[in-house]
């Protein structure tokens, strides 16, 4: 299957600097990771009198686990695009715009971490301890992943969210270093 991409836009594309295509890159992996595991439970069943046991993981993407985590991806992929259009804008606006994706960029990072780690704790060692029913409360079943209804950022915390973190800095970043550059070069055309 073949993808149309304007001419005008692959051509802009190829065009720009490095720091550029780095941002959308971030900003096309962020979206991608947001569908990986973020959130995972695991647990153990042991079976009344055989004793037999079984270990079973369930996981969840940003989308599906936390409302927070949502927010966060749609502020880090709306920065990186927003960005990348502020050359579309009057030269008076392009800075404030650029500064305002940075900011947009930087809170979606403090979203997603300040919602990891108002994730409670679990106190025990061991977890959570036997549950002899498989119905827990309220219709949800033992290793139901409950949207906003999340625990132990220690254990179940996937690995995609700690590379989602790791994408947004890297984009507030590269975003920081591409305002600066900017800045840099125009200081450096009034004053010569």
């Amino acid at each position: 299957m073949r993808v149309a991409v304007p001419h005008h836009l692959h051509g802009l594309l190829l065009r720009a600097p490095w720091w550029e295509r780095s941002v959308a890159a971030l900003g096309l992996l962020l979206l991608v990771d947001s569908f990986l595991p973020w959130y995972r439970l695991s647990w153990t069943v042991i079976r009344y009198g055989s004793g037999q046991e079984t270990h079973h993981v369930n996981t969840a993407t940003a989308w599906h686990s936390s409302s927070a985590w949502s927010l966060a991806v749609l502020l880090g992929v709306t920065a990186a695009v927003g960005h990348l259009t502020c050359g579309a804008a009057t030269t008076r606006w392009r800075t404030r715009l650029r500064w305002l994706f940075l900011l947009t960029a930087t809170t979606g990072l403090l979203v997603a971490t300040v919602s990891w780690l108002a994730i409670p704790s679990v106190d025990a060692p061991g977890g959570y301890g036997f549950v002899a029913a498989d119905e827990v409360a309220g219709g949800v079943r033992l290793g139901d992943i409950v949207r906003d209804r999340l625990h132990d950022r220690e254990v179940n915390v996937a690995w995609g969210f700690y590379l989602a973190v790791f994408l947004m800095m890297a984009l507030v970043l590269l975003m920081l270093q591409d305002i600066v550059r900017r800045a840099d070069r125009r200081a450096a055309t009034v004053a010569g």
